[in-house]
């Protein structure tokens, strides 16, 4: 074969992969056409194609129907990028940075690296962040939930000012967030938010982190005292505590 035919023969190879990868990715393919068209791409990637990689990481970004199959098809993604390991993380990082949802992508992760490594990704991802408007925040609120299930001091100093943020899902995710982890560090903020949120769900978020880590209200009892529900008292000690009906 001369060298021409070899560069020709290189270009169909690439544009077949083109057309597999679209093909996998159009969420309006029959799914008999886009499994067929997602082995080949898997298939490619497992050689150590990057853009065969990158177009498996993409997938994860398309809903196809129906659901089941969806799912499927995504799994077969994550199980063939955890066989292909390392290589695939570059990619991966990118898409934690730029995709609107972004929970295929931590699992992922997660799967790969060292805890301690998954933990300062997201983190950095994190810092990424502002606490202004975004029209679709929903790659915030997942990174801010992945982090709530890791340990780490550093993780609560990291989230606590996202509890100014002006999205209230992202300030209520953030209260979860901060009282799973429960460091002491997080008590005083998360008792200003008690005190001055609008939000009725998250100062309830926040008054029910108080009563479940027993943590003091020390300076705040009028305050606090104004947005208790009936469900909960405020003793004497700035403990609060649920009363015995309201229990589960």
């Amino acid at each position: 074969m001369g060298i021409l035919d070899f560069i020709s023969a290189e270009k169909r190879k690439e544009k077949r992969l083109e057309r597999a990868i679209r093909s996998a990715n159009n969420k309006f393919k029959p799914k008999d056409y886009r499994q067929v068209a997602l082995s080949e791409v898997i298939e490619s990637a497992k050689k150590g194609n990057q853009e065969a990689i990158a177009g498996l990481i993409a997938r994860f970004g398309v809903n196809a129907e129906p659901t089941t199959e969806d799912e499927k098809e995504k799994e077969w993604v994550f199980d063939a990028l955890l066989e292909i390991g390392r290589p695939v993380l570059e990619p991966l990082k990118r898409t934690m940075r730029t995709a609107e949802g972004v929970n295929w992508a931590h699992r992922t992760l997660r799967g790969i690296v060292s805890e301690e490594e998954y933990k300062k990704e997201l983190l950095d991802v994190l810092s990424d962040f502002d606490t202004e408007y975004e029209r679709n925040p929903d790659r915030k609120l997942q990174t801010i939930m992945a982090l709530s299930e890791i340990d780490g001091d550093e993780i609560s100093e990291a989230l606590i000012r996202f509890l100014s943020d002006v999205d209230e899902t992202v300030r209520f995710q953030t209260v979860s967030a901060l009282a799973r982890h429960g460091q002491e560090l997080a008590r005083e903020p998360l008792l200003n938010t008690m005190c001055e949120d609008e939000s009725i769900r998250i100062r309830n978020e926040t008054i029910d982190a108080f009563c479940k880590l027993e943590w003091l209200v020390t300076g705040h009892k009028k305050k606090v005292e104004s947005v208790l529900t009936p469900a909960y008292k405020l003793e004497k000690s700035g403990k609060i505590v649920k009363l015995g009906k309201y229990k589960e």
